[in-house]
């Protein structure tokens, strides 16, 4: 049996109201086994003093990619092996940064958590989608007009993050083949994006109730749930209805709407820091003014959207939705933009407790509990004094711990 003890610790427990002094904590084969005020007592234990350092739980980000290359996710053209690579580096960057958990919403696969389970590769927890379902002429089908086939001669969306699937029947069965190889929930896109392939206009809606009640209920069956990319008000609705448990972006809703999703007990997640960072790209990238203008207006209307929530008790989640290895290096940025709308302490129950609480691991992830995974960050600081501690990660991040093994130990610099 391995142990760790830390000991003198600030430790960020459930409530976030401040940092608690003089705790210790034992990890105990994977888990978090006591935490304690009185001194612990074990043998064969490595102690770990922290002498007054913040131990708090290890991030979470809801809604990951990490199969890009570049910003777009029309990635057909790009081979495997690159692909791969970029994944890992990607997996390896985000632990680095704090991020212990990610579910990745589409592109990820089972070969690549069987990977980081048999450690072959360095990362967090994944929780992935397999590919998101997407309708043809859906917000993941990245054939232009003139392009019918992909370069195989098969028809397909142009990437590995999605697959087409039109009809009742279809969809079922898609969301049962990326249940079967192993999918920890189904992403599907229940209307356009504001980037591409549309010109800066979201549709209204994508699948009919009918597709999207046919998906909720075989994610249920295998006791799990849908994600949705979805940004208009009649989308989120139609998702709500159908008993769509993740709400992501809905940037474009009305108050109305948020009041439905606090109502049907839907979690909302904002990705603010895509959208920002395809804003400051979008000379090098060749972003058309018209897109960029929307980007601008997605992201103001989004931040009503994200005051709204906090108005009427929706449950706020943390995701980044960035691509490419170039801008997962923003990835911790989406901490900083939130504290235009909310406090330290919120953004990171966000970060933790909440997106534990979306992805079905209340108090298995994002806690300092006995029974927890010993997903653990040691921070020289105090982040709800200042969080921007947690955006220099090689400076303040003196450890990191997943599933009760060190990653990073640096509590000697």
């Amino acid at each position: 049996m391995s142990r760790t003890l830390f000991t003198n610790a600030r430790v960020l427990l459930d409530g976030f109201a401040g940092l608690q002094p003089g705790y210790s904590v034992l990890v105990e084969d994977g888990r978090i086994a006591a935490v304690s005020r009185e001194a612990i007592t074990v043998d064969d234990a490595q102690v770990v003093d922290l002498d007054g350092r913040t131990l708090m739980p290890g991030l979470i980000d809801a809604h990951a990619h990490i199969t890009g290359l570049s910003l777009t996710p029309k990635n057909i053209a790009y081979p495997q092996a690159e692909i791969a690579i970029a994944s890992a580096n990607y997996l390896r960057n985000c632990l680095m940064d704090g991020y212990t958990t990610i579910r990745e919403a589409g592109g990820a696969d089972h070969a690549t958590a069987r990977l980081l389970a048999e450690g072959h590769i360095a990362g967090p927890r994944l929780y992935y989608s397999g590919k998101a379902l997407t309708q043809t002429g859906g917000g993941a089908d990245f054939r232009t007009p003139d392009e019918e086939i992909d370069p195989c001669g098969h028809v397909g969306p142009f990437s590995n993050m999605s697959a087409i699937a039109d009809g009742v029947d279809a969809v079922r069965r898609a969301a049962r083949e990326e249940l079967r190889k192993g999918a920890t929930q189904i992403k599907l896109f229940a209307s356009g994006g504001v980037v591409f392939p549309a010109e800066g206009h979201a549709t209204r809606y994508e699948y009919s109730n009918e597709e999207l009640r046919a998906v909720v209920e075989e994610a249920e069956a295998r006791g799990t749930y849908v994600m949705a990319h979805v940004y208009t008000d009649e989308g989120v609705r139609r998702c709500l209805a159908a008993g769509v448990r993740s709400i992501e972006h809905a940037n474009f809703v009305s108050e109305e709407t948020v009041a439905m999703m606090a109502g049907h007990g839907a979690f909302y997640v904002p990705t603010f820091i895509s959208l920002v960072q395809r804003v400051e790209s979008a000379g090098e990238t060749h972003l058309p003014a018209a897109i960029v203008h929307n980007l601008e207006s997605t992201i103001a209307r989004g931040k009503q959207v994200y005051r709204w929530a906090k108005k009427h008790g929706v449950p706020i989640g943390l995701g980044t939705d960035l691509w490419g290895p170039e801008a997962q290096q923003s990835q911790l940025r989406e901490l900083e933009l939130r504290l235009e709308l909310d406090t330290p302490a919120e953004i990171l129950r966000s970060a933790t407790a909440v997106n534990a609480e979306l992805m079905m691991e209340k108090s298995r992830l994002g806690a300092i509990a006995p029974g927890a995974h010993a997903d653990l960050l040691v921070v020289d600081g105090d982040p709800l004094a200042d969080l921007r501690l947690l955006l220099e990660p090689q400076r303040n991040l003196k450890l990191i711990m997943k599933g009760g093994a060190i990653c990073k130990d640096d509590m000697a610099a």
